[in-house]
C-alpha cells in the first residue's frame, strides 16, 4: 500500500481520544493519514502482520478500529463502522485497483482518497479552514 510506504508525518500520527492516553491497537510509527469525510477522520495502520483502519468521529471523540490479514484485505478491504450518539460512519480500505462495486453494498460510496471509500451520503472533507 503507498501510504505506508511514505514516511510518517505529523498529520499521520493518530489523535488521542478524549479520556485515553492513545491507541494501543496499532503501531503507532505505522500509521498514515488517509483523509476524511464529513463526519469521520481515517488512517491506516499495522497490528502486527494485519492492516488495520482507524476511524475517528469529528467532534465526539469516539474511534473505531477494524483490522484484516493481507489476504483478507485484497479480497474485501478491511471495513469499519463506528457510531456514538450523534453520529455515525463507515468507511473502507481498499488495495490498489480495488472496485468499490465489487464490495456488495446497496448504497452509493465515493473514494475520498487513493485507499478509502465511504458511503456517498457522508460526502467528501469539509473544507479546512484557511
Amino acid at each position: 500500500m503507498p501510504a505506508l510506504a511514505q514516511p510518517q508525518a505529523e498529520q499521520d500520527r493518530l489523535p488521542t481520544p478524549e479520556g485515553s492516553a492513545r491507541i494501543d491497537v496499532v503501531d503507532a510509527e505505522s500509521t498514515r493519514y488517509l483523509g476524511g469525510t464529513q463526519v469521520a477522520e481515517y488512517w491506516v495502520g499495522l497490528d502486527g502482520e494485519e492492516i488495520c483502519l482507524v476511524q475517528s468521529l469529528r467532534g465526539t471523540g469516539t474511534v473505531g478500529i477494524s483490522c484484516a490479514d493481507a489476504e483478507v484485505f485484497r479480497q474485501s478491504g478491511v471495513w469499519v463502522s463506528t457510531t456514538s450518539l450523534d453520529v455515525s460512519a463507515t468507511g473502507l480500505l481498499v488495495p490498489e485497483g480495488f472496485d468499490v462495486a465489487d464490495a456488495a453494498v446497496e448504497e452509493e460510496w465515493v473514494i475520498v482518497s487513493d485507499n478509502l471509500a465511504a458511503p456517498a451520503e457522508e460526502g467528501q472533507a469539509p473544507a479546512s479552514p484557511g
